[in-house]
């Protein structure tokens, strides 16, 4: 073969190539398209690209949608190179599809002409289309709240709500509510089904500094929760505007003429005022907030009384909302709530009194990471790996701690439970277990000597911006732009409880020396003695004031 001839053959295989090549471009494009386009999948029974514009009437509302094209009599979509017909929509009478449309229970966008838009799969899919079990969030955006066949599990959404005390911070439609948290009552208009599942098992993993509690709730109740949220809407289908007027001035004439009951007791007490939806009470367990069942021995009733008036008040940064109760539902908890029974704990062993009392907080690992850590507003000392300080302290200042708690702090004085001799049994306990370093070995630091004359104001405020703010924030609460990244969190110089407990040489000595086992860093090499006193004033300064409760959250 002459060079003139291969080169001809050579040419003719490449431009055929390139042809091969472009075509298989041009169909992959065009497949590409009539997916996202919606034209992948046969149009009713003829084939018909016609697209049925249908308008159906919700609650006197107009809703126009073309879903049947691609649905026709509400059959599954099928492919268009496929001979399989479509699977025939379940009866859902006695609703009706002429009636209702498509989108008003599976969502999506009935408008759309884009695959991906009329399934609603854009930004949170807040219009996501609901399919199977999923389509229980639909039923009562028309349905007024009350049990409903095909509608359990959102039924026991609605159940569970009321039953964690959602409803002590958050408001939602069709259930009376608070206002510490977001209004909820139009949560299914914003946000998708997974969007609510995540805000609820890990309510920080969209909102870094969110308070909410974590709660220790199984993945069907999340799921039973999700569909009711879901199904709260700005504009539901069930009731006009003038007919939510006329139901909630109905409600007040009612509310008006309900005949007083009598006040449960007891335990009873609590449960109806949701209490142990967060609290342990003896065998209840709320896993979310502290132990209540033995506040008679640690806690007088003027502690508690203002603890229910003002949490903030008391122990500065607690989630606990302010709970709605007339005088004689107050009462009638303090006088739960202050009535002892037997102590078990005089002469007891130390194991099972750390196991009962202190490792909800301090976990039974001792590192501070116990159960209800996370919706303290303080992290709970750790024992483990934090010999450095407690060689530092004294050691009355550990069972001072025990003793007579720590103001300011979810820490309550256990005295008048355990007796100095158990606590002291406690004390050996964590420094054999957790500490392991001996009790009687001390390295304690003293402050410099107090100057004469203190810098200014003005002077010392420049000084803690300039080495405190970043973690305390300028206002000393604790929350500077960088406060998220240590556990323990930096203190709030503002808690006026706790700063009012100590000495002023306390002080000095944690800015002079640091505290072991925090992100407290030492200001010895840094700061001349009478900054470091300065600092100790204008922390007294911001802790002079007892704050309200809504400073505090």
């Amino acid at each position: 073969m002459s060079i003139r001839r291969l080169e001809s053959l050579i040419n003719v295989i490449l431009m055929a190539a390139v042809v091969l090549t472009l075509g298989l471009f041009i169909l992959w494009s065009y497949k590409g398209w009539e997916e996202q386009s919606g034209r992948y999948y046969r149009y009713g029974k003829t084939g018909s690209h016609h697209i049925a514009n249908i308008t159906v009437n919700l609650g006197g509302i107009p809703k126009q949608e073309h879903c049947r094209t691609c649905h026709p009599e509400g059959r599954a979509a099928v492919r268009i190179d496929s001979s399989l017909p479509g699977r025939n929509h379940p009866n859902i009478a006695p609703h009706s599809m002429v009636d209702l449309g498509c989108t008003a229970c599976h969502l999506g966008e009935g408008m759309a002409a884009d695959l991906k838009i009329s399934h609603g799969r854009t930004d949170n899919e807040s219009r996501k289309v609901l399919a199977g079990e999923d389509l229980q969030a639909s039923c009562y955006q028309c349905h007024e709240l009350k049990p409903l066949p095909g509608a359990d599990k959102a039924w026991q959404g609605f159940r569970l709500f009321s039953e964690n005390a959602c409803d002590t911070c958050h408001t939602s439609s069709g259930v009376k509510g608070a206002s510490y948290g977001p209004d909820l009552s139009d949560a299914g208009s914003f946000l998708g089904l997974m969007q609510i599942r995540t805000a609820i098992e890990n309510p920080t993993a969209n909102l870094e500094n969110s308070i909410m509690p974590k709660f220790s709730l199984a993945p069907e109740e999340v799921k039973a929760l999700s569909y009711f949220l879901k199904s709260r809407l700005k504009e539901p289908y069930y009731e006009t505007p003038m007919l939510r007027l006329l139901k909630k001035r109905e409600q007040e004439r009612l509310e008006k003429k309900r005949p007083i009951k009598g006040l449960p007791t007891g335990k009873a007490l609590l449960k109806e005022k949701k209490c142990l939806a967060c609290h342990k009470f003896r065998e209840s367990e709320g896993q979310i907030g502290p132990d209540l069942s033995f506040m008679a021995f640690m806690r007088p009733g003027g502690y508690i009384r203002n603890f229910l008036h003002s949490p903030g008040i008391e122990v500065p940064g607690a989630i606990m909302p302010r709970i709605s109760m007339d005088q004689r539902e107050e009462e009638g908890l303090l006088f739960v709530l202050q009535l002892k029974e037997r102590n078990h704990f005089h002469g007891g062993n130390p194991k099972k009194a750390y196991m009962m009392l202190c490792q909800r907080c301090h976990a039974a690992r001792g590192d501070g990471f116990g159960l209800i850590e996370p919706n303290l507003a303080t992290f709970p000392r750790a024992f483990r790996n934090n010999a450095m300080f407690f060689k530092s302290i004294p050691d009355t200042r550990i069972t001072e701690s025990i003793t007579r708690g720590i103001p300011g702090t979810s820490m309550p004085p256990y005295g008048g439970l355990l007796g100095q001799e158990i606590i002291h049994s406690l004390a050996d306990l964590l420094f054999k277990v957790f500490i392991r370093t001996e009790r009687r070995i001390k390295m304690i630091n003293t402050p410099p000597p107090r100057p004469t004359t203190l810098p200014l104001h003005e002077e010392n405020l420049s000084t803690f911006r300039k080495n405190c703010s970043l973690c305390h924030g300028f206002q000393g609460k604790g929350k500077g732009p960088a406060y998220l990244k240590y556990l323990p969190r930096p203190r709030d110089l503002t808690n006026y409880p706790y700063f009012k407990s100590l000495t002023d040489e306390r002080i000095a000595t944690a800015v002079t020396y640091g505290i072991p086992g925090t992100e407290m860093q030492p200001f010895v090499d840094n700061l001349r003695p009478d900054s470091i006193w300065g600092l100790v004033s204008l922390i007294r300064k911001f802790s002079s004031r007892q704050g309200n409760d809504d400073d505090t959250r």
